[in-house]
This record gives structure tokens, sequence and C-alpha cells, in this order.
């Protein structure tokens, strides 16, 4: 079985990110973690995420307790902790506890798609959102990662209002109760003239 690569010096992961041109996935982690082993025995062993995560990211793992500035510099409080960062080491997106494989696989394309996003980068970014939509619509976080899709497709149109709102419906159709429907601000307000 094939193992995953990771490396354990913050510096040595950002200039690798810049040499290969991808963000980093940043683990923290610590000794009698639970969920971080059952990211060993579950998620990591899993061969699609290992195929997903080798190519899509430069691996980088920190002990919570030793790798003090890291630490200090995301204000990591939790293990397992996962941040996809960009080359310069600027966060993207956070999450927190064991992930299953498929949770996983969500939040790789959301948090690339984050990273990608503020770099102009909308054609890539909605290739990966609408793939994770396509993979996971079923997914709690689905919502979340069709408003990136809808405020993605609004910053590559250039600011097409109109395209935003049929988005925004959609996201409203597809997951009436989530909390990014309530972000809807189309309803019962109309901007002062």
């Amino acid at each position: 079985m094939a193992t995953l690569t990771w490396l354990h010096d913050w510096e040595e992961a950002l200039a690798e990110a810049r040499r290969s041109r991808r963000p980093v996935w940043l683990m923290f982690e610590r000794e009698a973690c639970v969920g971080c082993a059952k990211m060993e025995a579950i998620t990591y062993r899993e061969p699609q995420v290992q195929a997903e995560l080798r190519e899509a990211f430069v691996l980088l793992r920190q002990d919570i307790r030793r790798d003090r500035l890291v630490r200090a510099r995301y204000g990591a409080v939790w293990t397992p902790s996962f941040y996809v960062l960009d080359a310069r080491g600027t966060v993207h997106h956070v999450e927190l506890g064991y992930l299953p494989p498929d949770d996983l696989r969500l939040v790789w394309r959301l948090g690339r798609a984050k990273e990608l996003v503020p770099r102009g980068r909308y054609a890539e970014a909605l290739a990966l959102l609408e793939e994770a939509l396509a993979l996971f619509s079923e997914h709690p976080m689905a919502a979340q990662v069709m408003l990136w899709w809808a405020m993605t497709r609004y910053l590559k149109s250039g600011g097409d209002s109109r395209q935003l709102q049929e988005d925004l419906l959609t996201l409203r159709r597809h997951y009436p109760d989530s909390p990014e429907a309530r972000r809807w601000p189309w309803n019962d307000f109309s901007p002062a003239a």
C-alpha cells in the first residue's frame, strides 16, 4: 500500500509549495490524539484520498505541542486540525477534528478553491467546486460549497448580479435550511436610494 509523504518543516513546505505551485495541506497532530490515530487508521489509508492529496498538495505535519511557532502563527488549538495554506503561508481554509474519507475529499476541494479564488484562478476553482457538488451533493457542507461556487461565478463574470441572484436561488432551492441559504440579501430589503 502506498503511503503519504509528509514534510515536518514549515519553511521547507512553503519552499516546496512555491517550487511545485501547489498549496500546503497542514495537519496539526499530537501524541495520544484519538482523531489523529483515526486519520492514520482510516482516512489516510484510503487510496483515493492518498492519490488526491498527493496530486493537489504539499503535505505538512506539525506537532501542536512541539512546533510552537507554527501553532502560534495559525492560532491552532485542536488536533487533528487541517489548514489549507498558499505558498506564502496564508490560511484559506480550516477544519477541526477527524475527517472521514469523503469529508476530507470534499474539504480539500473547497479549501483549494478558496486558495485559488483570491488569485483570480476562477475556472480552476469552479471546476473543483462543481466536482465537489457532483460527488457530495448530499453532504452537510455542500451548501457552503455551492455558496463559494456562486461567489466564484459572480467574480468570474465581472460582477453580474443577475447571475448571482440566479445562483443563490439555486442554492436556496437545493439547501433551503442551510445557513448559506439565509445569506440571500434580496428578501424583504431594498437599498436606500
